[in-house]
């Protein structure tokens, strides 16, 4: 059996091998299967480097096999996120043990934090810190705080909200391996020594003139070459999706606006009137983000909307997972091959065998909620590609 990791990689650095090392330590062998979001961050933003790049650089830093998780997981809440991840992992049938990060590094902790979130009163808990104003993040921080003791402001972390989610969706027969993360924070700018955010390289490589120096003390030789000629070649940009973000939302009814994931509570009308005044992407972020709705879920919002992920067939597409296989090294063809026998889910090496040119649009209603799935994130790859 195998370990799984959910993950973006974006880019791949030091902190993610050093976390590669310790499971290694940890369990001895048996393989490590990533499960790597694609084309879009669960910021909503495009990856720094492609999804195919990326995943051949996780293999190079010591994972054996990398599989996609889709847009719609990738690019949704912690819980989201982190359940699809669980999902793929749970039913590939190859893994037994799940190896995570967190800032806080007592497991029981983490884990009675995600079990208050069977309580009863819970959900009416969350309702009423909302209606004070906190965004939804805040708020559950807030509920497993007081419930744990553990620190408000420390539980509000990325890392450790993630922590928390993959406990709560975790199957009894996958266990929990936590490894403390060391180095700089989750959302950390500044370049540190060996251990820096992903956040700090991608803000250094993005630089008008990127200190390559600083930058190769945290990432490998294979990163910091790749990341050489995406700057060569040119980045994404989240600008490049204003003008198209703007046209649509402008000549959109507000009935169609809202019918996106995640659009309530008139944010279609706060957008919509954005856009029309904004001069640029970063604009409209930064007169939108409040303390209830943060740039993450802006961005999010948008993408959605652009990419045409409705709410209603939300709840369908969740139950359509596949493995979707991006890079494999000698261990990872063996796991795949066990694969074969033990997944309960689509495996899907070649996209064409799954979908063709047609089904994007008139056999798009007859797709499986799987298939529906790899459509967006063949569409999301597109839009990326479209923002170099």
């Amino acid at each position: 059996m195998a370990t799984g990791i959910i993950a973006e990689y974006n880019p791949f650095h030091n902190g993610h091998i050093y976390q590669i090392e310790e499971v290694k330590k940890i369990v001895g062998g048996g393989g490590i299967v990533a499960i790597m979001s694609g084309s879009f961050t669960q910021r909503g933003t495009p990856a720094i480097l492609d999804k195919f790049k990326r995943a051949a650089l996780a293999i190079s830093g010591g994972c054996n096999l990398v599989l996609e998780l889709p847009f719609v997981f990738a690019t949704g809440s912690a819980e989201t996120f982190a359940g699809g991840g669980i999902k793929i992992l749970k039913n590939i049938g190859v893994i037994d043990r799940l190896a995570f990060g967190a800032e806080i590094s007592d497991l029981s902790k983490l884990q009675a934090a995600a079990n208050i979130f069977e309580e009863k009163d819970f959900a009416e808990n969350l309702r009423e810190k909302m209606k004070g104003g906190r965004s939804y993040a805040s708020a559950v921080a807030k509920i497993l705080s007081q419930g744990t003791g553990l620190d408000e402001k420390n539980l509000s972390r990325p890392n450790n909200i993630l922590a928390v989610e993959y406990l709560k969706a975790l199957p009894p027969e996958i266990t929990p391996i936590l490894i403390p993360r060391i180095g700089a924070e989750y959302d950390d700018k500044i370049l540190r020594e060996n251990f820096s955010s992903a956040a700090a390289v991608r803000a250094a490589v993005y630089a008008e003139n990127p200190a390559w120096q600083e930058i190769a003390r945290s990432v490998n030789s294979e990163t910091l070459a790749a990341l050489q000629a995406a700057k060569t070649t040119g980045l994404p940009d989240e600008n490049l999706f204003f003008l198209p973000a703007a046209i649509k939302f402008l000549t959109s009814h507000p009935d169609e606006v809202r019918e996106i994931l995640g659009m309530t509570e008139g944010l279609e009308h706060l957008l919509a009137k954005t856009f029309g005044r904004a001069k640029n992407f970063a604009e409209v972020i930064a007169e939108t983000t409040s303390r209830r709705y943060p740039s993450s879920r802006i961005r999010r919002l948008i993408l959605h909307f652009l990419i045409g992920l409705k709410s209603a067939e939300f709840e369908e597409l969740k139950s359509g997972i596949y493995a979707r296989v991006l890079a494999f090294d000698e261990r990872g063809r063996s796991l795949l091959k066990k694969m074969k026998a033990t997944s309960e889910i689509p495996i899907v090496s070649k996209v064409a065998k799954h979908l063709n040119k047609r089904d994007f649009s008139v056999r798009r209603r007859e797709l499986s909620p799987y298939q529906r799935n790899l459509m967006f994130d063949v569409i999301a790859d597109f839009l990326r590609i479209s923002g170099n």
